[in-house]
């Protein structure tokens, strides 16, 4: 399968959308620079200490994440608080940063290394490339990176839908790295279109379901751990568009500091389309993961209360 060339939406000059944006690029271009002089394991400590200062620079993330945390500490495997769990996935994060602006030093095949995984899902997956339509449904969970760079090298291209971030140099920086993996990035209402034109030609696309709806989507109520959220409805759309083999996975950093994944994957969750049941599947699927890893899911705005 042939990914088209990836289109972004532009950003009006002068806009708030265009004001973070280059705050982001500024951000990413350092971070980046400092990480690719490092050892691997000195980056990962120093992007965790920027997330501690980040932690306590940014009230409102700071409090925003601590309140989701607080919602799962009864369901998780965590022996400290809420403040705790939520300092932790910042740090987290900071590790997948490092790995987000060092992307273009790998190849599918070091991706695919670096992950332990079933060999049989595999097979499995190399089976259905090209003959039925697949798509992964992903959270901001663990690095999804790798797992496109993995996925590559035992199967194929797949699309990956994703949001414009509001500078152009910085959407190239995030985005060539993808393509050279093997992903095809897909930016915003275009991207998705040509995701289903993807899916329903057979081929493979993965979709970060956890975000929150935009525009004029009015989203999908789901529960997690009994906990009312709503989500946005492009999981939901996409499936019922194209009758494709959903699949929830995510890959969990096997040690903080290291570059070294378990794949989790939910082969047989038996998903169906449409009526909201794409999403709460997923987010299901989902709850046992993170339970077993809470400190890799990564959120960083209220999640629950619809």
């Amino acid at each position: 399968m042939t990914g088209r060339a990836t289109r972004w939406r532009p950003t009006p000059p002068g806009s708030r959308g265009a004001l973070v944006g280059s705050g982001l690029w500024l951000g990413y271009e350092s971070l980046g620079r400092v990480a690719r002089r490092l050892p691997r394991r000195s980056a990962y400590a120093a992007a965790r200490g920027m997330m501690d200062a980040v932690w306590l620079g940014w009230p409102q993330g700071r409090r925003a994440s601590t309140a989701n945390a607080a919602a799962l500490l009864a369901q998780v495997h965590w022996g400290g608080d809420a403040a705790s769990l939520a300092r932790a996935q910042w740090r987290a994060y900071g590790e997948y940063l490092v790995d987000a602006v060092r992307l273009a030093e790998l190849t599918p095949a070091q991706c695919f290394a670096a992950v332990d995984g079933s060999a049989g899902d595999w097979a499995r997956l190399r089976e259905a490339y090209g003959s039925r339509p697949t798509l992964f449904a992903v959270m901001h969970m663990g690095n999804w990176d790798v797992l496109g760079g993995a996925y590559a090298h035992v199967c194929g291209r797949s699309h990956v839908v994703v949001d414009p971030l509001g500078h152009a140099r910085l959407d190239r920086a995030v985005q060539w790295p993808r393509e050279r993996l093997g992903m095809t990035p897909q930016a915003g209402a275009a991207g998705v279109r040509r995701a289903i034109e993807a899916l329903r030609g057979g081929g493979t696309a993965a979709i970060l379901f956890d975000r929150p709806p935009a525009g004029r989507d009015e989203g999908v109520s789901v529960r997690l751990f009994g906990r009312e959220a709503r989500l946005s409805s492009t999981l939901e759309r996409v499936a019922a568009a194209t009758d494709a083999w959903v699949i929830p996975l995510a890959a969990v950093r096997e040690g903080s500091g290291e570059f070294r994944f378990r794949a989790l994957i939910e082969l047989d969750a038996g998903i169906g389309s449409g009526g909201g049941g794409v999403t709460q599947g997923a987010v299901a699927a989902f709850e046992p993961w993170i339970v077993g890893w809470p400190g890799q899911w990564y959120r960083f705005s209220r999640f629950f209360g619809g």
